[in-house]
């Protein structure tokens, strides 16, 4: 069965919210919570490792929503009134890291599940390719917008990073472009009828030790999670307000790119070798985060845009070879996600706390060797990883 021209629109505003809270959450808020209210890093290091723990839930919720009667619209409805909530109340909140520590962890449980449902009915309604392609680019259109409006918004009222009462300007804009969502929930068209088609699983036996170096793979790959906190007030001190104002600009063009590196990968990847194609994009940005804290402004602006391109080849073969280790069965894909998880967890409030003793260079070089090592358990996947 198609997708509903009313589901277009929950699809590409599920995805617009969910990003804009993204950015908020990893670009804004580590500026206003370290180089505005200046809060005590240790403690929030401790509240985001409670919150971001919460995002264990989300394989389970993945295997739930799995069952056809469970994607319901109430399902949308319901998350949506709870991103909503939950993103209003911790911003509110900012000032007492524990309560909005409390409201951040409701957010992802929601965010979570909206993600999910919305994930599984795209799979549902998209009984061809050219059905596949009009709702993979509805979300991404979605998400891309998401990342690119909050950012140019901020461009243009920031006119004094250190002012408070601009601050609170750009936080009741990004409320209002979240509310939205859920009004827009409702309109999704809840069809009974729509029946998931039965998972084609492989009757090959699973890899257990393809399943566990991808593992080891996936947690050291997103260790770039070490400088996710610092990096923003990093740029903000180290090239000043006025180039600061250039950098928000600048990652629109970044989203961009990584966007061209996505596409990219998606149409050469799978005429190669998906395993060296890892081991080549993972060397080339740990060498590369490795080099970026210590150049000039212009350097640093080009190496960054090189790196989300690279960036988008990695994330285009590493679900390739998810897949395919494990053999699209959902809880061999699912183990290797937590890993993924478990990476946030730790990383984001690890690299949070440093930075209270350490150079964020040092922690950005740190997450840089990282990636290099990842490749070592790639290097011992067997069989031909050219197609899927």
């Amino acid at each position: 069965m198609s997708t509903s021209r009313r589901n277009y629109l929950v699809y590409f505003y599920g995805y617009f919210a969910t990003q804009v809270i993204f950015v908020f959450i990893n670009v804004f808020l580590p500026v206003y919570f370290f180089n505005i209210l200046k809060v005590n890093r240790t403690e929030l290091a401790f509240v985001q490792i409670l919150s971001y723990s919460v995002l264990l839930i989300k394989p389970f919720i993945s295997i739930y929503f799995d069952k056809p009667h469970a994607l319901k619209k109430s399902s949308i409805i319901i998350s949506s009134i709870g991103i909503v909530i939950s993103f209003i109340l911790f911003i509110v909140n900012l000032n007492f890291l524990i309560i909005f520590g409390i409201f951040l962890s409701i957010n992802f449980i929601f965010l979570s599940v909206m993600d999910v449902v919305i994930d599984k009915l795209i799979v549902i309604s998209s009984p061809d390719e050219k059905a596949k392609d009009r709702n993979a680019l509805c979300v991404q259109l979605g998400a891309m917008t998401g990342a690119i409006v909050p950012v140019i918004i901020s461009y243009l009222i920031f006119t004094d990073i250190y002012s408070r009462s601009i601050w609170n300007q750009f936080f009741l804009i990004g409320i209002s472009l979240v509310i939205p969502l859920i009004f827009i929930s409702f309109f999704l068209k809840d069809n009974r009828e729509v029946k998931q088609e039965p998972e084609m699983v492989s009757n090959k036996d699973i890899d257990k030790k393809s399943i566990m170096l991808m593992s080891i793979f996936l947690f050291l790959a997103y260790s770039d999670n070490l400088f996710q906190y610092p990096f923003e007030p990093w740029v903000l001190e180290r090239f000043g307000e006025e180039n600061f104002s250039l950098f928000l600009l600048y990652l629109v063009i970044l989203i961009f790119l990584n966007a061209l590196g996505v596409i990219l990968a998606g149409i050469i990847s799978n005429k190669f070798d998906r395993k060296k194609i890892i081991i080549i994009s993972s060397l080339s940005s740990g060498i590369l985060l490795i080099i970026i804290p210590f150049t000039d402004f212009i350097t640093f602006f080009i190496l960054l845009g090189i790196l989300q391109v690279i960036a988008g080849f990695i994330l285009i073969n590493i679900i390739a070879l998810m897949i395919d280790k494990s053999q699209k069965k959902v809880m061999y894909y699912q183990i290797m996600a937590v890993f993924v998880i478990l990476a946030k967890i730790i990383f984001v409030g690890l690299g949070t706390y440093l930075s209270a003793m350490i150079p964020t260079e040092f922690i950005i070089v740190t997450s840089g060797i990282l990636i290099i090592l990842s490749v070592i358990p790639i290097l011992f996947l067997e069989g031909n990883e050219k197609v899927l």
